[in-house]
């Protein structure tokens, strides 16, 4: 999902601490991180610092899948022992709980990060000791390249911003399309690039194309500039905080076409930071609909809302499908031995999970419909899924 955290701090960190996890190769074999009674899995994820929100939600699905699989039984009569490392917003911390994890708490098998950097950051020394890393949400598509004991669970930002475009043309029959970016996110000009060409692929024109700068509050320019392109539909993406100020500005114009987003729209803040009726008729794609009447869905839902009192973010539920994907590896593997751990993530087949059916592509990334959804007062209702066939 989140890419706007600096990749060169991570790829900085990534040699430094990958010569550090090199000192010790004994941690490949066999059995490690299983007693007799506990199987030892490692989770990285933000909880303090800028992103403490998105590391929050996601421990928090985390957390619930733990308790409800030991509430079970565990994974083949053992109970998870979670090992849990805070990369405090910070690319550098990834790489620095990696070495915690593998060396000092010798997990089996390690998830994380939500932002892409962090997960750069520690992908090394994962794959350096032989332990499966399980990326619920890092979007970016170099972060499953840096080795095969590296996956991920989400979709990745090419297949989103492809799909934005398929939605908007054969969906909402637009033909006109404007796109406004952060210039200093990674995240933001990737989906917009994919869009584009998507969008244009697909006899659609991109009429006009603005940016901004990171923590732009006033927008005048860059709306006056789509207004006068006058497109039938404006791809933003950005992240909510961006977007409520965006929606507001747009329609203070008299711009009433929808807006159109991906995952980084999806907060509890969005609507009440950009006002009622707002972005009524917009949409955005996303990891899951709460709405989705699958019984996993409804499940998880329920029981996330009884335990921490709301309703679960898509941060939530990639978390908790993580903590699941692991527990299937392990039960199809046949034994607690992360080679064969790999093995069966490399041949994972029709996972159900709560983000959707999927299974694990040659390059080990998940291949998953995304949710498109339709802002309708405060709710996010879905529309429709959008397969990867459609998209390709």
């Amino acid at each position: 999902m989140r890419t706007a955290l600096t990749l060169l701090i991570a790829l900085g960190a990534v040699l430094a601490l990958s010569l550090t996890a090199c000192k010790k190769e004994d941690n490949s074999a066999g059995t490690s991180g299983v007693t007799d009674d506990t199987v030892k899995i490692g989770l990285f994820v933000s909880t303090t610092g800028d992103y403490a929100t998105f590391g929050g939600d996601t421990k928090n699905g985390v957390d619930l899948a733990v308790e409800e699989i030991n509430a079970a039984g565990g994974i083949n009569g053992k109970k998870i022992d979670l090992k849990f490392q805070d990369t405090a917003s910070k690319p550098e911390e990834g790489g620095s709980a990696a070495v915690k994890l593998a060396t000092q708490e010798n997990v089996l098998v390690a998830m994380g990060a939500v932002a892409s950097g962090i997960s750069l950051s520690a992908a090394p020394v994962f794959q350096k000791n032989g332990i499966p890393m399980i990326s619920p949400s890092s979007t970016n598509p170099t972060v499953t390249q840096q080795g095969d004991q590296i996956f991920r669970i989400c979709f990745l930002d090419d297949f989103q911003g492809a799909a934005c475009a398929v939605f908007a043309r054969k969906d909402l029959k637009k033909e006109k399309a404007a796109i406004l970016m952060n210039q200093d996110d990674a995240y933001s000009t990737g989906l917009g690039k994919f869009f584009k060409a998507k969008f244009e692929k697909l006899g659609g024109k991109v009429v006009a194309e603005e940016s901004f700068k990171a923590k732009t509050s006033e927008f005048n320019t860059q709306i006056t500039n789509i207004k006068n392109a006058n497109p039938d539909i404006i791809f933003v993406p950005a992240y909510y905080n961006d977007v409520a100020l965006i929606g507001k500005q747009f329609r203070s114009q008299g711009v009433d076409v929808p807006l159109l987003g991906g995952d980084g729209w999806e907060s509890g803040k969005l609507i009440p930071n950009a006002g009622p009726g707002t972005l009524d008729g917009c949409y955005f794609g996303n990891h899951y609909s709460q709405a989705d009447d699958r019984e996993v869905v409804k499940n998880f839902v329920a029981n996330y809302k009884k335990k921490y009192g709301e309703a679960p973010s898509s941060l939530a539920a990639l978390g908790y499908d993580d903590v699941y994907v692991a527990k299937k590896a392990i039960e199809n593997a046949g034994a607690f031995d992360r080679a064969k751990i790999r093995e069966a993530l490399a041949n994972l087949k029709d996972f159900e999970g709560v983000t959707g059916k999927f299974s694990i592509d040659e390059n080990r990334n998940a291949r998953k419909p995304i949710s498109m959804l339709k802002i309708e007062g405060e709710k996010f209702n879905l529309v429709r899924q959008i397969q990867p066939g459609e998209v390709e």
